[in-house]
């Protein structure tokens, strides 16, 4: 249902892409947004589960003045999205607000610029664990979840490739040692583990409420993915609603991974076979070549 603007207790027509990282969330945020129906937040991860938590620093005084100014910036600059992006004021200064609790997070959703369903996408909801999805389930009951997962192989190495690239590291010039160390780190492997995080969506959502995705099926036909994301949502499709669907965002460099850190990624990944397969029935083709014995 339309959720109740009086309700400031819990969010409603909520959905929410959990990530996995570099599995095609930014491209997933970017096309919905442009439906009629979908607000999509204009800072695309919000980081608030994960923020709670401790996990990262994405919601500092600083990160988000940044953020702000940017805005102002492409107000300024981009004069042919000046009516969405001066729409989008009143959200930016919400998001500025504090303290930064509940009431915050609802407060970003409750203007939805006349679309009935909103969500937003943060990858690193994927390791907030079983006690950050409850406290997601209680600020939105009915929420819908999406988690897309990509080969793990391939996506290993691109995430350390898109580190590689935001600490202004040239990936080509690391001698196998550091990018096995890199490939090695604890948070590296949390972000990585999708049957970690489907057991925690499992413990806490109904199974109606959790989507399951594979980038390789998405992207193997990706107007039949996004009929089948908005039916999840409950948002009609139109294949009209989506014509950026062909465009690809947020591309890592384009460095081939080192022998040594391939067969390590195949060792580690390779019981995710099992798991993901239980689960889901079946896995891509292409996760069995990658990852077979």
């Amino acid at each position: 249902m339309i959720p109740n603007p009086h309700d400031h207790t819990t969010i409603g027509d909520f959905f929410v892409c959990v990530g996995a990282q570099k599995a095609g969330t930014t491209w997933l945020a970017k096309v919905l947004a442009g439906h009629p129906d979908l607000f999509l937040t204009p800072v695309k991860e919000i980081h608030y589960f994960d923020h709670l938590r401790g996990l990262s620093q994405h919601l500092s005084g600083r990160k988000r003045r940044s953020r702000y100014r940017k805005h102002f910036q492409r107000l300024l600059t981009q004069w042919g999205r000046f009516p969405e992006l001066r729409a989008q004021v009143s959200w930016y200064r919400r998001y500025m607000q504090s303290p930064i609790d509940d009431r915050w997070y609802r407060s970003l959703f409750e203007n939805r610029l006349g679309r009935r369903f909103a969500g937003e996408a943060t990858p690193e909801y994927a390791v907030i664990g079983e006690e950050g999805f409850r406290q997601l389930r209680r600020l939105a009951p009915s929420v819908r979840i999406i988690y897309i997962m990509r080969n793990p192989v391939a996506r290993a190495w691109s995430q350390a490739l898109h580190h590689c690239r935001a600490e202004r590291i040239d990936a080509a010039r690391l001698r196998e040692p550091e990018l096995l160390a890199l490939v090695d780190e604890p948070r590296f492997q949390a972000l990585g583990d999708y049957g970690r995080t489907i057991a925690d969506l499992d413990a806490c959502f109904a199974p109606e409420q959790v989507k399951l995705l594979f980038y390789e099926d998405i992207h193997a036909d990706r107007l039949a993915a996004l009929e089948e994301v908005t039916g999840f949502i409950g948002a009609r499709f139109e294949a009209r609603y989506f014509p950026g669907h062909g465009r690809l965002f947020n591309r890592s460099q384009d460095v081939p991974a080192p022998e040594a850190v391939l067969a390590g990624l195949r060792e580690r990944f390779r019981p995710l076979l099992q798991t993901v397969g239980d689960r889901v029935g079946r896995v891509p083709e292409a996760w069995e070549r990658e990852l077979a014995e």
